[in-house]
């Protein structure tokens, strides 16, 4: 049933939203994999095949490690993803996400908003809006977002693009060539499971005061939200980059 659930996750996924990214396919390598060990379950107890004690032990050592390190990776993101941010910023960097055409996605006008009422109680704060040009979209990231923000009444003056960035390192990275200053305040707005990394990544650059602004994130996507962003947090510890 797992394994189905996973399947079919997968493919409602791609319809829904698009396959904007190769994670998506890590519902469908699970389902396939869930619905594998089914069959072999009941091979297994149909034959009433012995499987020796030491290979079930090991077995089920690695997926109850395997998941306990998920669960406390996906607490920390939580944890951070609920954390109120400092008031007083510089800068408030909105990190990119998926344009559809040259409208902002759904989850980055979570980002976007969030940016605004945080402008709003902190009116001297510039905002550096962070995002290159991706497959699918025909402007900017960045174009896309100053956009949305002067349709909603901020000053052009007040935005300033990066338009260069593929992914979170080179945001963060070209948003500093853009502030200068290391010690500025600086607040980082993305969708909640995000912040715990970005944060930590901007640490790793050198900012010397950064906080986050989580905000919601579409319901549906959240399971592969989460679990990607959880692989991700791994990975980037494991080689030492946050």
């Amino acid at each position: 049933m797992l394994g189905a659930a996973s399947t079919l996750y997968f493919f409602l996924y791609i319809f829904l939203t698009g396959n904007n990214n190769l994670f998506t396919y890590f519902w469908l390598l699970l389902g396939v994999f869930l619905i594998g060990m089914g069959i072999l379950h009941s091979f297994v107890n149909k034959r009433k095949i012995i499987i020796p004690k030491p290979l079930s032990v090991i077995f089920y050592i690695i997926i109850c490690t395997g998941c306990i390190i998920l669960a406390i990776t996906e607490f920390i993101i939580i944890k951070n993803g609920l954390q109120k941010p400092e008031p007083g910023a510089d800068y408030v960097i909105v990190l990119g996400a998926r344009v559809n055409g040259t409208k902002v996605s759904l989850n980055l006008k979570y980002r976007l908003d969030a940016a605004l009422d945080y402008i709003k109680d902190n009116p001297g704060c510039k905002v550096i809006v962070s995002g290159g040009q991706g497959k699918g979209e025909d402007i900017t990231e960045g174009k896309a977002m100053e956009d949305y923000l002067a349709s909603q009444g901020l000053s052009r003056n007040q935005i300033i693009k990066e338009e260069k960035s593929e992914n979170t390192d080179e945001n963060l990275r070209y948003s500093m060539y853009i502030i200068g200053n290391k010690s500025d305040k600086v607040v980082i707005v993305s969708n909640n499971f995000h912040i715990y990394r970005a944060k930590k990544i901007a640490m790793k650059q050198g900012y010397k005061d950064v906080s986050g602004i989580g905000t919601k994130t579409v319901l549906f996507t959240m399971p592969n939200c989460y679990l990607r962003e959880a692989f991700a947090v791994i990975k980037y510890k494991i080689f030492g980059q946050i």
